[in-house]
């Protein structure tokens, strides 16, 4: 039983494989409707590997072959190809077209009509060539032909390419042809808006920002649309005179250039894959190399040579954005994605002209889809890369700032550290020595009389002023009365005896003492001392008014003086501790008065 079934196995298999064979083999195109693409697949060819055959022999060349795939894909080649066909006509019109669907776009193509036991050229077109009358000038290569009803006529077609030598052929109607098209020709109107949009989008950003990454973005992109434009067929009808620029290998190895450059703007490979921004040097030169090929020797040779370079780029791209990805660089990962997708687009639609993925409209956009994505993960990767260095601005503006403010903490408890020895030592020593020589002078007083005892209680007085003037000059060094009284007395003392001569007007003192630690106990009375500096030689009439105000989460010193102007020329010491408290201060002056608010959070951890 399982014997039979075998048998019966290999029976069908063979059936099938001789069928398609035959099918194959089978190149009598049968024209039955008007409204109907006939496809030419399986077609018998012959390969001119010199380019050297004449007409006629090539119709007498009996080694036509039979592709193994429906459609003939010789790939990168510098060989001419010719492809035989019959084409029957079973209808009532006689006007037909060959469709060659682009991508890809051919350097050369003769069509050729066997008549009389010869081969007659109906058709010639070669790339740059501005005067093909009878070629339909679309983006597919579209050549009319005249087959009589009831007629069988043998075509023969030669092909040449500087690209991918392929030949999707087919025979339609205008009207078919032009109706199939629109589609396409939708599908190409969005992605060459959009690429175009991102072009000029990145271009004003450039001009506002002048960002190098994004002048070598742009530029990328539009040779990458320009590369789009060609293999669909556009480029050739808008610049035929410009046959170096109607070349993917010239398109490619520029849009390759600018590819590395802005790789290495835009990942700082220099800074963070140093071994992959040595690398781009060596694919820079290949790029140029390949582009002066393409441009000074015509043929295939640069498109075959970008093609082997493809990968190595891949590898690149893909390195240089893990690499710095792993660095800790985030917008890598943007770029890992943007390429990526450019890179997929790219490799279907590589399989496709291989036949290994079928051709449906999936396949044949990939690289429109992919250079779409591609623009648009970039165009946000270069947004995201701003946001992330303003971010490190930020955190750097944060670090440098918490370095000052360390720094200026250290510095002020230095300072304070210094006045608090100088006033121990004016107050161990010096005092002590004033009091002892004070003491001397009053036991002198008591054994003098008369005349003599005049000079020694004038100098009895002079030291009590010293001692006096070194007691101020203890109590700014560092006030007694914080340890004893707290902050608020502190400050309330000071103003007190620093304005004796003035009209005081206290209108509201809250209880601080609780809401400052230590350290910014003495920052605040500081602060203070420095203001009642700057205004202690005011005129003697003048008036003025201070507060101190308890508020939620903050203090306020507000004064007022009866001056129209003060100068604060201990301004920056001022602002220093002001920094360092998280604190401010607002003078304002008026024709009669000036008003200084002091603003100081509370709860601050220094």
């Amino acid at each position: 039983m399982k014997k039979r079934r075998f048998k019966l196995f290999v029976i069908l298999l063979s059936a099938f494989l001789l069928y398609n064979i035959n099918m194959a083999n089978a190149q009598n195109v049968i024209l039955k409707d008007i409204e109907k693409t006939y496809k030419i697949n399986y077609p018998l060819f012959l390969v001119d590997d010199q380019k050297d055959f004449k007409p006629n022999d090539v119709l007498q060349n009996p080694n036509f072959n039979s592709t193994t795939f429906p459609v003939l894909s010789l790939g990168a080649t510098s060989a001419a190809v010719w492809v035989k066909t019959t084409v029957s006509n079973r209808t009532d019109m006689a006007d037909w077209y060959f469709q060659i669907d682009n991508p890809p776009v051919l350097q050369s193509i003769d069509i050729y009509q066997k008549q009389a036991g010869h081969l007659v050229k109906i058709f010639t077109t070669f790339a740059g060539k501005t005067d093909d009358t009878d070629r339909i000038k679309i983006n597919n290569t579209l050549i009319p032909i005249s087959i009589p009803k009831n007629k069988e006529v043998e075509y023969y077609i030669r092909a040449t390419s500087n690209n991918i030598l392929r030949l999707p052929i087919k025979v339609v109607t205008l009207q078919t042809s032009l109706e199939e098209s629109r589609l396409p020709d939708l599908l190409n109107g969005i992605t060459f808006g959009m690429l175009m949009a991102f072009v000029i989008y990145n271009f004003f950003v450039y001009l506002l920002t002048k960002e190098q990454a994004y002048l070598y973005y742009l530029g990328y992109i539009f040779f990458w649309s320009l590369n789009v434009f060609f293999f669909n067929g556009f480029l050739p009808n808008i610049s035929a005179s410009a046959t170096w620029l109607n070349s993917a290998a010239t398109l490619l190895s520029t849009a390759s250039i600018l590819s590395i450059l802005f790789t290495n703007s835009f990942l700082k490979t220099k800074i963070n894959s140093p071994f992959f921004y040595k690398i781009s040097w060596l694919m820079t030169f290949f790029s140029i190399a390949i582009l002066f090929v393409d441009i000074y020797w015509k043929g295939p040779y640069g498109f075959i040579a970008i093609q082997y370079l493809m990968y190595p780029f891949f590898l690149y791209w893909f390195g240089a954005g893990l690499h710095c990805l792993k660095k800790g660089y985030k917008p890598a990962l943007y770029f890992i994605l943007g390429f990526g997708c450019l890179m997929s687009g790219n490799a279907i639609y590589n399989l496709k002209d291989l036949d290994i993925l079928p051709d449906n409209i999936f396949t044949r956009t990939s690289m429109h889809w992919g250079a779409l994505a591609d623009a648009l993960i970039l165009s946000l990767a270069l947004a995201n890369r701003l946001n992330f260095y303003q971010k490190e601005k930020e955190k750097i503006a944060v670090k440098l700032l918490n370095e000052k403010r360390g720094f200026l903490k250290e510095l002020l408890q230095r300072q304070e550290q210094e006045k608090k020895r100088v006033a121990m030592e004016l107050h161990d020593n010096i005092g002590q020595q004033l009091i002892l020589i004070k003491n001397k002078f009053w036991r002198l007083q008591r054994q003098s009389e008369g005349e003599s005892a005049n000079p020694i209680n004038q100098s009895i007085d002079h030291v009590g002023k010293i001692m006096a003037e070194i007691r101020s000059i203890l109590h700014r060094l560092r006030p007694y009365q914080m340890d004893l009284l707290g902050l608020t007395e502190s400050i309330n003392g000071m103003i007190v005896d620093t304005f004796t001569k003035h009209e005081i007007e206290i209108r509201q003192v809250d209880d601080i003492n609780l809401l400052f630690n230590p350290n910014e106990s003495i920052h605040v009375f500081r602060i203070i001392q420095l203001l009642t500096d700057a205004v202690r030689d005011i005129d003697e009439y003048e008036k003025i008014s201070y507060s101190i105000i308890s508020l939620p989460q903050h203090v306020n010193f507000e004064f007022e003086i009866g001056m129209a102007q003060i100068s604060l020329n201990s301004l920056n010491d001022i602002n220093n501790r002001l920094e360092l408290l998280k604190g401010s201060i607002v003078v304002h002056s008026n024709q009669s008065n000036t008003l200084i608010n002091v603003n100081i959070p509370t709860l601050v951890s220094l």
